[in-house]
């Protein structure tokens, strides 16, 4: 094998033979991609795998994504697919499968490490009750760390919507963690006492 025909790798045809605006589409997205799919795969050789399977069906029918009124948000879906797909031939539910991916430096610097862990693990339960996009916006944003401008580009959102989609999120996971605004001592609930 020569530099002029670089091997195939899991099945994934050269990016020689792509067209130069799926090079460059395949270049921005797979990090993001391989990263989602790590996430919820637990393994990074399936997560590339999975990237790579999706930029081949991407590849099948490029000509029409174009044609999209959001191109992005078209191939995050057909990723998305990809990884249930993976997630199913592994045998496991495509969810973010380690509270590793939510650990963080205060859980190792805790004074209450099992504390910390009791609520990452409950967090980590309430976002797989989300509504897909705002579970979307929440992975990528706050556990993964994109910016919400790289958090739009990626699921071909606008920034104020991820924004929007994100406060959403948020006072959704307060209602999922029994966070909300306690109920005033004493108040008036019509009953006589």
């Amino acid at each position: 094998m020569n530099d002029a025909s670089p091997a195939r790798r899991n099945g994934v045809s050269p990016l020689i033979s792509l067209p130069a605006d799926l090079r460059a589409f395949h270049q921005m997205y797979r990090p993001a991609y391989v990263r989602w799919a790590e996430l919820h795969l637990g393994h990074r050789d399936a997560a590339e795998a999975t990237a790579d399977r999706a930029f081949e069906r991407l590849a099948a029918e490029w000509a029409d994504v174009l044609r999209l009124d959001s191109p992005t948000g078209y191939a995050w879906s057909v990723l998305k697919q990809c990884t249930l797909d993976e997630a199913g031939r592994l045998g496991r539910r495509a969810a973010v499968v380690d509270t590793a991916a939510f650990e963080t430096v205060a859980l190792r610097t805790a004074v209450d490490p099992v504390g910390e862990l009791a609520d990452s693990i409950s967090l980590h339960q309430a976002i797989r009750e989300l509504p897909e996009r705002q579970h979307d916006v929440i992975v990528l944003h706050y556990c993964v760390g994109y910016s919400a401008e790289e958090t739009a580009d990626i699921l071909g959102l606008t920034v104020p919507g991820v924004r929007s989609t994100a406060r959403y999120a948020q006072h959704r996971l307060k209602e999922l963690l029994g966070l909300g605004r306690p109920e005033k001592e004493g108040a008036d609930d019509g009953t006589d006492r």
